[in-house]
């Protein structure tokens, strides 16, 4: 079994009690958050070393464009036309299919969000996804619902490196919602603002699900 207990008790402030944690799951179908609230993402002090060894060796290794490119031509109004064009029909076929694919998620997951990007839930989502890392733990306390996440990420293995996502302070709740056993994955219930909007969390199991939401409401 996994341990979502002690990553979320590291996090817990002075006299703060600890009712319930869980795996937090992503909820498919979440909209992609704008790219003009997206922070760039953290780079390890290794990452970046390596992405500066890589930087001079292709720079050394390639020529300019410019410098095996004909201006006139690449910059002729025509050959400009006739490329954007060229692009637009090699992409229709992948954007139709996009809208597909996001129409039969609708139609599997439901709803994942109601709110604009400045709401509360708009922010929380934001938050989640700037927080970097994959989320990995969510927690019920006596004064707000918290995600931690994990930065210990990538194709090398090493220990976790936890850090606090987002936090909700319980004031800004107005009920944790449960979702009907028919919806999937049976884990969902959406989190609900006291401006009205709302978003989509989930539990790796239904159980998890009912227990973070007994939690919240005292029901232990």
């Amino acid at each position: 079994m996994i341990d979502h207990e002690t990553p979320c008790r590291q996090f817990l402030r002075p006299g703060e009690v600890l009712l319930q944690s869980e795996q937090y799951e992503v909820y498919p179908s979440l909209p992609l958050v704008p790219a003009h609230l997206r922070l760039p993402p953290k780079q390890s002090a290794l990452e970046k070393r390596i992405r500066g060894v890589l930087g001079n060796v292709l720079g050394k290794a390639s020529r300019p464009i410019g410098a095996v490119t004909d201006n006139r031509f690449t910059n002729n109004r025509l050959t400009r036309a006739v490329g954007n064009v060229a692009e637009g029909i090699s992409e229709a076929p992948e954007n139709i299919q996009d809208a597909i694919d996001d129409a039969a998620e609708r139609m599997m997951y439901g709803k994942p969000m109601e709110g604009s990007w400045t709401s509360m839930a708009g922010r929380f989502h934001v938050q989640v996804t700037n927080a970097g890392g994959e989320p990995r733990h969510q927690a019920i306390t006596d004064r707000r619902l918290f995600v931690v996440t994990d930065h210990a990420t990538g194709w090398r293995a090493r220990d976790p490196e936890p850090a606090l996502a987002v936090e909700v302070p319980r004031q800004d709740i107005a009920e944790l919602r449960p979702r009907p056993r028919t919806t999937l994955p049976r884990g969902r219930f959406d989190l609900v603002f006291v401006d009205g909007s709302w978003i989509a969390l989930c539990c790796s199991f239904q159980k998890s699900m009912e227990s973070l939401v007994d939690a919240f409401y005292g029901r232990r």
